[in-house]
């Protein structure tokens, strides 16, 4: 369904920092930087952050080696923790040679971290699959996940994986144990998280599911080559409820990482906005009615951002943190960052 777009001004209960006066423009305000990272050598790329119950983001980074149009080589993940006050850790290193890449992170209950690794590499070294983040540095496999898949978007939710298929349209679940789950079939497959839009790309070889978010027992999908929004409830019984569309517009096309707001509000992050800008973004906010809030649309301070995360902490809750993963960057050797964008609404409770 298509909803209009407005651009953000919301006052009163909702009273967002970020909300421009009606009819002003939203690339007006410069959100400050967290934390910035290096570009490496070739480029990096982040593409996925989480934050765990002392207010700590989690990000995957992707540095890429030398590569040209056939080979990739030296490609390096690595974890990082950074504090509501910017300073970094380097946590976790992992070597993805020849052709591999850090994508979504989660954080459970008890604040363990994961993160998904797609490997695109043919035959596989490594297998496409989920990572626990130990202590020391260590990275344990949990979840393996078949040759073709591409794990994407990730969400811990009553001690399972859920974690979407960006290749075959689909959302895999694996509960969370000391071994290597390894799921033979999706837990929900559907044409509407299915990649590519058959209207400019007949083959669809595009992206499929992507972001990925909870609020209770319903499950939330974003499809970027459709700039669709699809809600997936989970049954009593563990097994997928029938899909529906939430919204579809183009606006929401490049739709990344989802997260919710304690409101309802679902707030999406676009690699790209509306202008065709090279190094740009959209964020928007989707109301529990399904109307959509223009938040940001190329406004300078974005680049090719990935995850929105809210805060967790008491001074942090109404603070959205934006993931630039600067995918595009890496001529000009850009390295990804993070922005802080003080929202005034809190995020959706962990626990």
């Amino acid at each position: 369904m298509k909803r209009l777009v407005i651009t953000l001004a919301l006052a009163g209960v909702l009273s967002i920092a970020l909300a421009a006066p009606a009819g002003a423009s939203a690339a007006v305000w410069q959100p400050s930087t967290l934390a910035a990272f290096s570009a490496g050598d070739y480029g990096a790329f982040a593409e996925g952050m989480a934050a765990d119950s002392h207010g700590r983001l989690f990000v995957s980074l992707t540095t890429w080696g030398y590569y040209d149009d056939t080979t990739a080589e030296s490609n390096i993940g690595t974890i990082w923790r950074v504090a509501p006050n910017g300073a970094k850790k380097l946590v976790a290193t992992m070597d993805l040679s020849p052709n591999g890449m850090l994508t979504g992170v989660a954080v459970d209950r008890l604040d363990r971290v994961y993160v998904a690794f797609y490997e695109f590499a043919d035959p596989q070294s490594i297998g496409s699959g989920v990572f626990r983040v130990g202590s020391g540095g260590a990275m344990t496999k949990v979840v393996s996940l078949p040759a073709g898949t591409w794990p994407n978007g990730l969400a811990i939710h009553r001690g399972r994986a859920y974690i979407t298929d960006s290749a075959t349209g689909a959302v895999w679940r694996a509960r969370i144990g000391s071994g290597v789950a390894s799921p033979a079939s999706p837990w929900f497959q559907d044409a509407l998280l299915a990649p590519g839009d058959p209207t400019s790309d007949p083959a669809m070889t595009g992206i499929g599911a992507n972001g990925i978010a909870f609020r209770g027992e319903r499950l939330f999908v974003s499809v970027p080559d459709y700039g669709r929004i699809v809600r997936v409830c989970v049954k009593d019984d563990g097994s997928p409820g029938a899909p529906s569309v939430i919204s579809e517009q183009p606006e929401l096309r490049s739709a990344d990482g989802i997260a919710f707001d304690a409101l309802g509000g679902l707030w999406i992050a676009t690699n790209a906005g509306t202008t065709g800008a090279s190094s740009g973004g959209g964020l928007y906010r989707l109301s529990p009615a399904a109307g959509v809030w223009r938040i940001a649309d190329e406004p300078g301070w974005l680049n090719y951002p990935t995850a929105p995360v809210f805060g967790t902490t008491p001074g942090t809750l109404r603070t959205l943190y934006v993931e630039n993963g600067a995918y595009f960057s890496f001529d000009d050797l850009i390295g990804p960052d993070i922005r802080v964008l003080h929202v005034g609404i809190p995020g959706q409770p962990l626990r």
